[in-house]
């Protein structure tokens, strides 16, 4: 692990960026209060500790000879401040020799360091050991496969503390299940593992429309090895994988993340989601905490995405295997709005529904009751219709968008 440290220091030691990177300790090094703390603001989640000088810049435009002791409790101050965002660790690293003979100075300040020598080492280790006793550090030790993926190269800088955020909800198992707010972040997390998967040319781009990564379709087309094409919901050529690229296992555990944390999302008033699916959402969540009284909801689907996460790092991290995997599938050139034809082979007795089933291929899709009902639909009748993916993954990866009944010729 490498431990990450802002430093703000006017005067800063030749060598000790370097020293510091040999004892895995990343320094990001600025001259002033101003550009230091402006800097962590905008990037708390990219650091674990802070280094101050004891007499330095408050200002960027100060120059030498203007630095002072004040600007070392003005940053003490800061890092209170911002204490309820992100706690950080602080230390002070001196080259003030007056200072360090002043016994009022290692009384207003525990934690400080001479340059040069031997306390530079001290300081290296007093870094990683108070890190270490984070509990965020805790938990990226603990996860730390998981972590692996969380990277500005994969998933985005932002997923490493949306991840911190749900595994901290699972320290404290809730018995009210208010664990359901984060079930939004959970669903982040997902989108963000497609979008990667998306970037490493493992997801086609028939699974995106625009910029938004179309769940669904994504998790019909890691399923799609099964033997069925993943016809895109805004239309376009068809794709089918050549060979199975994510497990069977982890393919199921993506559908079921899919599933529940879409709820959640519904559950949360997402501006582009419909009252109607807010209702179904919430209907959805409720009868679950009505019939299974259980905090590990959150825990479950976290465990699951956890999977999903190594599985993706380990992929990248096997070049010969990211290759294979790579852009394998095939597309299937098709017309738009083209007719297939087969038949009616079922209707729900429960909503009327209907069943489609393609000739020869095989394929079934849902007739929705409004059109059943429109064209009087019976078993039996042979049809021609044009099919989309579903909005949700459920029995049927395919729903009828528009159907006509088979005009045969006369005496036929």
């Amino acid at each position: 692990m490498m431990y990450r440290v802002l430093w703000i220091d006017d005067n800063p030691p030749k060598g000790l960026v370097g020293d510091a990177l040999d004892a895995d300790i990343h320094i990001t090094h600025f001259r002033s209060n101003q550009e230091g703390f402006a800097y962590l603001e905008q990037h708390l989640t990219d650091f674990d500790a802070v280094l101050l000088d004891a007499i330095s810049f408050e200002r960027e435009d100060q120059v030498a000879g203007t630095e002072h002791e004040r600007a070392l409790g003005k940053a003490l101050q800061k890092l209170a401040e911002l204490s309820h965002r992100k706690y950080f660790p602080s230390f002070i690293l001196t080259g003030q020799e007056k200072l360090v003979s002043d016994p009022s100075f290692g009384e207003s300040y525990e934690n400080y360091y001479q340059k040069g020598g031997d306390d530079e080492d001290r300081l290296f280790n007093d870094i990683k050991k108070a890190v270490d006793e984070l509990p965020e550090t805790k938990l990226r030790h603990r996860y730390a496969p998981a972590f692996a993926a969380c990277s500005k190269q994969l998933l985005g800088e932002n997923a490493g503390s949306l991840l911190i955020k749900v595994l901290q909800g699972l320290e404290k198992p809730s018995t009210d299940h208010d664990d359901d707010s984060l079930f939004n972040t959970l669903r982040k997390l997902v989108e963000a593992f497609l979008y990667a998967a998306h970037s490493q040319q493992l997801l086609p781009d028939q699974c995106l429309k625009g910029s938004e990564v179309n769940l669904t379709a994504a998790y019909y087309f890691f399923a799609s090895a099964s033997g069925q094409p993943m016809n895109p919901p805004h239309g376009g050529d068809s794709v089918k994988l050549r060979q199975a690229t994510l497990p069977k296992i982890l393919t199921e555990s993506l559908h079921t993340l899919i599933e529940l944390t879409s709820n959640g999302s519904h559950y949360q008033q997402n501006a582009l989601i419909t009252q109607g699916q807010r209702q179904e959402a919430k209907i959805q969540l409720q009868t679950l905490r009505e019939t299974v009284r259980t905090p590990y909801l959150l825990a479950a689907l976290t465990y699951q995405l956890l999977d999903l996460l190594v599985w993706l790092k380990e992929v990248i991290d096997k070049p010969a295997l990211l290759q294979t995997y790579q852009n394998a599938w095939d597309t299937i050139t098709t017309s738009t709005n083209s007719y297939t034809s087969g038949t009616v082979t079922g209707i729900s007795p429960l909503n009327g529904s209907g069943e489609f089933t393609a000739v020869p291929s095989g394929e079934k899709a849902l007739i929705h009751q409004s059109a059943m009902q429109a064209q009087s639909l019976q078993i039996g009748d042979e049809v021609e219709a044009v099919l989309k993916l579903s909005d949700r993954p459920g029995r049927y990866q395919q729903v009828v968008q528009s159907l006509r009944k088979t005009v045969r010729p006369a005496g036929a």
